[in-house]
């Protein structure tokens, strides 16, 4: 009796260190996965999109979307930072490096297959604007646009939108690397149109040092892409994917997405 007693506590100790043991390993793989995590270098690249993001001198980068992706970023357990570049430089990062995250950038066919899609960040209108001075611009198309000089950033979707429309580089179109220079077109007479969204062009036009009460929307561009993503480079790490993902997943779904947007007066788009 005493000795299948010895045996069957002997049994179970040999269970019992092994579950620790397999339990030790589990754990082990995990903080060694999320050291590698460190390790490996991430950044999130983004545009000056004032209030979305915006780039103050001397002064950390702010911004309803920068918040949030600095929620992301936190909550994801990653090692990251967020850097503010012209457009085309970011977009050029993400299409070349891995493990670099872009937002906010607008999805459509041309770019779909080019990253990996994350999540929707915020939903924008497009118009072309021009200058309230200027009251011989009346347009009731796309078309009627090209008899005009046209303002766009380089390498932003609303270039290509234009391209495909028919205008022409430095005929009707007009590509600019930042935004200042793409209102002081249209200020100084360069340019008699901009391609904006409703949200960004006040702000845009204020940083600019230009007073927004003199430019009005004229047109409504209603089939271009509106929704604002947050997209990797397709090389990317999977593990730090799926992090970023679930992060981003979690802080819609508990409210903290919303609570950020209220803070920066935004409304949120339709999921």
């Amino acid at each position: 009796m005493l000795s299948r007693l010895l045996t069957l506590i002997g049994s179970l100790a040999i269970v019992s260190l092994t579950f620790h043991c397999l339990a030790d390993e589990n754990l082990a793989d995990e903080r060694l996965a999320n050291e590698n995590h460190k390790s490996i270098k991430i950044q999130f690249v983004t545009e000056d999109l004032p209030p979305l993001q915006i780039d103050a001198a001397n002064q950390p980068p702010s911004g309803a979307l920068i918040e949030l992706v600095n929620l992301i970023i936190e909550d994801s357990g990653i090692d990251a930072k967020i850097s503010i570049f012209p457009w085309a430089r970011s977009y050029e990062l993400a299409i070349k490096k891995p493990n670099t995250f872009i937002f906010s950038m607008l999805r459509s066919e041309e770019r779909e297959a080019k990253f990996i899609w994350l999540g929707k960040l915020f939903t924008i209108q497009s118009y072309f604007a021009a200058l309230r001075s200027n009251a011989n611009i009346h347009l009731d198309s796309i078309e009627q646009a090209k008899q005009y000089a046209v303002g766009a950033i380089r390498h932003d979707l609303a270039e290509n939108y234009l391209l495909n429309k028919g205008f022409t580089h430095k005929k009707n179109l007009y590509v600019s690397n930042k935004y200042p220079a793409l209102w002081n077109q249209l200020f100084t007479g360069k340019t008699d149109l901009v391609f904006t969204n409703s949200i960004i062009w006040r702000h845009e036009i204020m940083k600019a040092s230009f007073d927004p009460d003199e430019v009005e929307l004229v047109y409504e561009i209603n089939d271009f892409a509106s929704d604002l993503y947050l997209a990797a480079n397709l090389a990317t790490d999977k593990a730090i994917i799926e992090k970023v993902k679930n992060s981003f997943e979690v802080i819609k779904a508990d409210g903290r997405y919303q609570q950020i947007m209220t803070k920066w007066q935004l409304t949120p788009p339709h999921s």
